[in-house]
């Protein structure tokens, strides 16, 4: 009886022959049930983004910056950070040194599901803004009557 070798089973033997593992197992991850909220800050605003604030191109951070410099309260330091959390409590205490938030600002869909205390502004998300004025100018209005500018 002949055995013929297939290609994957050749592929597998060779790559096996000079020590490359051609599958890996899975790592089971313990911190699964976290989540991450994305948030940029500058002065008394933030901004929960939907992805880090690294990730995104020029064009839209000069879009933040400018959506932030129009409200005329984003005087202070600027941090952007992802956190991870798992529940409300984690959450209330990463944002109690945050007590001098005067707006937030929501990029995105982000599913975190925290009462913030603070006037809380809804905008599509910031790659949407820049393709289209219109909602820039809803998101102005809505900025404009949450601070009486």
């Amino acid at each position: 009886m002949l055995f013929m070798l297939t290609p994957e089973i050749k592929t597998n033997l060779i790559l096996k022959e000079i020590g490359i593992k051609r599958y890996s197992l899975r790592s089971q991850d313990k911190q699964s049930n976290q989540k991450s909220l994305h948030f940029y800050k500058k002065g008394h605003i933030l901004a929960l983004l939907d992805k880090p604030y690294e990730n995104f191109v020029s064009e839209q951070r000069d879009l933040l910056c400018a959506i932030f410099s129009s409200t005329e309260i984003d005087t202070g330091e600027e941090i952007f950070q992802t956190i991870k959390y798992s529940s409300r409590n984690d959450l209330n205490n990463e944002f109690k040194n945050m007590n001098d938030i005067k707006m937030i600002i929501n990029f995105g869909n982000n599913s975190c599901n925290f009462d913030f205390e603070h006037e809380q502004v809804d905008s599509p998300k910031l790659s949407l803004l820049l393709a289209n004025k219109d909602l820039k100018k809803e998101l102005w209005i809505k900025i404009k009557n949450k601070l009486n500018i």
